[in-house]
């Protein structure tokens, strides 16, 4: 870097106390609208595990000025735009990508969706079943329930060990009621990141907010006092960390992995490096080992997930049964390579360039642009703009590194599960149970 800007934003406050990022990217004909609420599953009550995501769906069903589920998606498809919702633990968006002149509709439409939908007791019983449907799709693929097998290992009886999508049991204790009161809470301008970017006349869109998004916050009061479950994590339990669950298939789906810190600690950008170059592409380590060489799976990679006050990372391979406990055993194998010795200057630089480049490559996307200013926001109170997130990755240091490898591998708690057929085997069993000693 030259010290370029890769990126321009204005961050302002509404009255209301919602916070608006605009993002302007020269040359684009379209715009990206974000709204980004600090909810997610992580603030459920566990009797009402899933209230986050099916509130996500219920809304999509009808609001004040689009009465039904097909008025709101022709608000936005009829342009040729895109509209969608995700949840996650500590957060819910809801964002749309429109034609540049037409962003007055995304507004409104997004506006309506998260602060005035009109959630019909006929339409939440509809909407359960599909929400169900949802989870026994994840709950079918192996990949999905070895991932929720390893967050219960890692996060125990805290929330967030739950899956966003709730169990079926919770989903029924769900109705019009609880998700009215629910949205009520934590549907809170305090809670709020509304993220505009590409096409973006700054003065244009100025206006647009104070008579259509502002209107519909006023009057909504913090949700300071509001009582959640977003306690901090009790400490990794003592216990032996492996769960292992039969199931039929080809193969046997693996997760590895240990707690790490918080998307806020100074190490964050040393954890990004060792993550990089253990589990990330086709040139990481994992991939080179136990695929190319070994032969051992034709998936395997390393992935992070980080909250506001812990972490976890994680190593997932899928393998021949037969070959699971070798697959385990040369996946910690190469992670102990990165604790045991130091990187050399050209894998370290190689790992930082990556890094740099996906960076790069993912600003020129509007909708990029806004998931990183946006969440940064929300979840942080901080935007770091990508040259500063590059300057901080390119001070890691080969020692930094191997520092924070050691650290997680010599600090216990490390935990495996394992979905598929011959998981029971005395090999496997063995394996696991030696690594998460």
């Amino acid at each position: 870097m030259t010290g370029e800007k890769i990126a321009e934003w204005y961050i302002q406050r509404l009255p209301s106390g919602a916070r608006v990022i605009l993002a302007p990217l020269p040359g684009r004909t379209s715009v990206s609208v974000s709204l980004l609420l600090g909810v997610g599953s992580r603030s459920e009550p566990r009797r009402l595990a899933g209230v986050s995501h099916f509130l996500e769906h219920i809304v999509f069903k009808g609001t004040e000025r689009y009465p039904d589920s097909r008025s709101v998606s022709e608000a936005i498809e009829g342009l040729g735009g895109v509209l969608n919702a995700s949840t996650d633990k500590e957060a819910t968006v809801y964002w749309a990508r429109v034609p540049a002149s037409r962003l007055d509709v995304a507004i409104d439409v997004l506006t309506d969706l998260a602060f005035a939908p009109t959630i019909n007791p006929e339409e939440v019983e509809k909407e359960r079943k599909v929400v169900v449907e949802e989870l026994g799709m994840y709950l079918d693929q192996p990949a999905e329930l070895v991932q929720m097998a390893f967050d219960h290992l890692i996060w125990g009886d805290h929330p967030l060990a739950r899956d966003p999508g709730g169990t079926r049991t919770s989903l029924l204790r769900v109705g019009s009621a609880e998700l009215s009161s629910y949205r009520t809470a934590f549907y809170r301008p305090d809670r709020l990141v509304v993220v505009i970017a590409g096409a973006v006349d700054p003065r244009a869109v100025q206006g647009l907010l104070e008579q259509r998004l502002e209107p519909a916050l006023i009057g909504l009061a913090p949700s300071a006092a509001v009582t959640s479950t977003e306690q901090p994590p009790a400490p990794a339990s003592a216990e032996t960390g492996v769960r292992l669950r039969r199931r039929r298939g080809e193969q046997t789906h693996l997760l590895l992995g240990v707690r790490c810190s918080s998307y806020l600690a100074p190490d964050r950008w040393a954890i990004d490096v060792l993550d990089t170059i253990l589990g990330e592409g086709m040139s990481s380590r994992l991939f080179l080992e136990l695929r190319e060489r070994q032969g051992l799976a034709y998936d395997v990679h390393s992935f992070t997930a980080r909250h506001r006050d812990t972490g976890a990372l994680g190593i997932y391979m899928a393998t021949q049964p037969e070959q699971a406990a070798t697959a385990l055993s040369a996946a910690m194998s190469e992670f102990r390579k990165l604790a045991d010795n130091q990187l050399d200057s050209a894998d370290l630089e190689r790992t930082k360039a990556q890094i740099e480049g996906r960076l790069l490559l993912q600003m020129e996307s509007a909708g990029a642009l806004s998931e990183f200013l946006g969440q940064q926001e929300l979840l942080t109170g901080e935007i770091l703009a990508p040259e500063q997130v590059i300057e901080r990755i390119r001070s890691v240091t080969a020692a930094e590194v191997q520092s924070v490898a050691a650290s997680l591998l010599r600090g216990g708690g490390w935990r495996v599960a394992a979905v598929g057929p011959g998981v029971g085997q005395e090999r496997l069993q063995a394996a696991a149970a030696e690594l998460t000693h």
